[in-house]
């Protein structure tokens, strides 16, 4: 069970760091508000659906957060490229 609630934090973050990119007019408020619910429908998706769908939004999530962390800390790095 904890292994779940791990499994679908990571990807809620790695959701909504998704979608900050893409609604950057969005206030924190909101995003507060998002989180909960994500992840209550991300854990009823894992109870009802097939085990690939959680592993595509897993990998969907490392992917966002990988990107964040490693590609744009280079980007910095070189120079804001």
């Amino acid at each position: 069970m904890i292994e779940e609630a791990l499994y679908i934090a990571f990807c809620v973050v790695g959701i909504i760091q998704y979608l900050k990119g893409i609604c950057k007019e969005l206030s924190t408020k909101t995003w507060a508000i998002l989180q909960p619910a994500i992840a209550l429908v991300l854990a009823l998706s894992w109870a009802e659906l097939p085990y690939w769908v959680s592993v595509g939004v897993l990998a969907f999530a490392m992917s966002q957060i990988g990107y964040e962390t490693i590609i744009q800390a280079m980007k910095k790095k070189i120079g804001g490229v």
